[in-house]
């Protein structure tokens, strides 16, 4: 049975345009999946700093709150891991207490936090004390979590925020580039007005 051209043409574009918007789908849900997992924004102390004196705790800051079930902290120090008890979630923060009387030297933090979605993310920064801590030290205000740290690393497999935002804007820009384009192309035809089973 022969169809119009009409008639072909349109079933034509249907079916392009479904395929173009089953990728496009695919790609914005990978985005978004992306998104649902944590991001370390900022820590204290600064991956890299020295500070006059080993704080009584250090504090990690994600972009969304963590969940406590896989939420861990392991600080090392120049003697051997120095945090005390398990780690504190409020809201998006997480803070791992040290041991009064921790050495001076350089310190390693070691992290991995649980997302909302259960995937875990995890880390390291470190940082050098100046001093030690005294045994009746006070709990270390961190400074604003809004100021992010420098090159606090993260083996995360979600990426970070700003990736997934820019690959889902590029998924939606390919989308409208692709519908354009099969709506206005126009499927080759043989001198019969058939459609050319090359094209």
């Amino acid at each position: 049975m022969n169809y119009g051209p009409g008639r072909s043409r349109a079933r034509w574009r249907l079916r392009a345009l479904g395929a173009v918007l089953a990728v496009t789908a695919a790609m914005v849900g990978a985005a978004t999946a992306a998104q649902a997992h944590n991001v370390l924004v900022s820590t204290y102390p600064v991956d890299g700093s020295t500070v006059a004196v080993v704080p009584a705790a250090v504090t990690l800051t994600f972009d969304q709150p963590a969940l406590a079930l896989g939420t861990e902290v392991i600080v090392t120090g120049p003697t051997g891991p120095v945090q005390s008890g398990a780690a504190v979630l409020v809201n998006n923060t997480v803070t791992e207490h040290l041991l009064p009387g921790s050495p001076a030297g350089a310190y390693t933090v070691t992290w991995r936090a649980s997302s909302t979605d259960s995937h875990t993310v995890s880390g390291r920064f470190s940082f050098t004390a100046s001093s030690a801590s005294t045994g009746n030290q006070a709990t270390t205000t961190a400074p604003n979590p809004a100021i992010p740290a420098g090159s606090a690393s993260s083996t995360s497999t979600a990426g970070q925020a700003p990736t997934a935002l820019w690959f889902a804007a590029g998924a939606v820009v390919l989308l409208l580039l692709l519908v354009v384009f099969f709506i206005a192309r126009t499927p080759r035809t043989t001198p019969d007005d058939e459609r050319d089973p090359k094209s």
